[in-house]
């Protein structure tokens, strides 16, 4: 469907409003939720932030859509249909401040901030009926983009610049990062945990950060600092924690500043949820009974 020529000049005010607040536009196919295949070959990977880019693409093509690329540190959550966005809001009713769009299905785009140095992976799916969008790898349709059945994209809550933005819930966020991993096997008295047990724990948590190839690096040195928050209430030394796992990101090719800022993140929800460490007579019983179990079987 063609723009009319007479809305070109409020179509373009629209999408430098876009930029003055921090956001990259691209171009989409008319009518359609794919980038401009003429206009942007590469596509999100050409979204831009230039005023005379953008002019010159819809001068070009006055009826295509908008899509906007949030930065790195703004997460969107792509909501379903109402059903989803209505269990959303009730469990986090905090997300009624935030920016949102209204989408032709029904459902919302919600922009929020994420923690400094944490970063998601657009491919999970931890809550049903919503996608992680954003944080500079996945773009959104915007308004006013109009889709070949004439259905269109409008602004519920006016959008604002990335650091004005609500933070993501605490315990959003925590349903949204990977689960901290089980602890592994150590001796200790039955009694708590002995120091040499929580340095081993420790220690292979930092092994399997310092282990992580890139594109990994982000996620799995949060997991590991969680975890190891885990351990804090047990008697771990939060500063031999922070030290260890920003050292063994640094060794990865992760900025100081980076793994730092994520390892503090980490480690203080972690001390929320301490790990749960079974005792050697649980784990002497369990290795009794598999024992058992496998002379039964003739195993030897």
């Amino acid at each position: 469907m063609r723009f009319p020529k007479a809305n070109c000049t409020t179509l373009l005010a629209v999408l430098q409003r876009y930029v003055r607040l921090g956001y990259a536009v691209l171009p989409l196919v008319p009518g359609e939720k794919r980038p401009h295949f003429r206009l942007v070959p590469h596509g999100l990977k050409e979204a831009s932030q230039d005023p005379a880019t953008l002019e010159a693409w819809w001068r070009s093509c006055p009826e295509a859509g908008v899509g906007i690329l949030a930065p790195e540190g703004v997460l969107v959550l792509d909501v379903d249909q109402g059903e989803a966005w209505e269990a959303l809001r009730r469990d986090f009713p905090a997300l009624e401040a935030a920016p949102r769009q209204k989408t032709p299905k029904g459902g919302v785009h919600l922009f929020l901030r994420l923690p400094e140095g944490v970063k998601l992976s657009a491919s999970v799916r931890a809550i049903h009926g919503v996608d992680l969008r954003g944080m500079g790898r996945a773009y959104v349709v915007a308004a006013p983009t109009r889709l070949k059945d004439g259905r269109t994209y409008a602004w519920e809550v006016p959008l604002v610049r990335p650091e004005a933005l609500p933070p993501v819930p605490d315990a959003l966020l925590a349903r949204l990062l990977p689960p901290p991993p089980p602890p592994r096997e150590v001796w200790t008295p039955v009694e708590g945990a002995s120091p040499k047990r929580l340095r081993a724990l420790l220690e292979a948590y930092a092994d399997r950060v310092a282990a992580t190839p890139p594109g990994q690096r982000h996620n799995t040195l949060i997991r590991y600092a969680v975890a190891a928050g885990g351990l804090i209430p047990h008697g771990l030394d939060p500063r031999e924690a922070e030290e260890a796992l920003v050292a063994a990101a640094m060794s990865t090719g992760l900025p100081e500043k980076e793994a730092r800022a994520a390892v503090e993140w980490g480690l203080e929800k972690g001390k929320e949820r301490p790990l749960n460490l079974p005792s050697p007579r649980l784990v002497l019983s369990i290795r009794r009974r598999l024992r058992e179990g496998g002379k039964r079987h003739g195993r030897a």
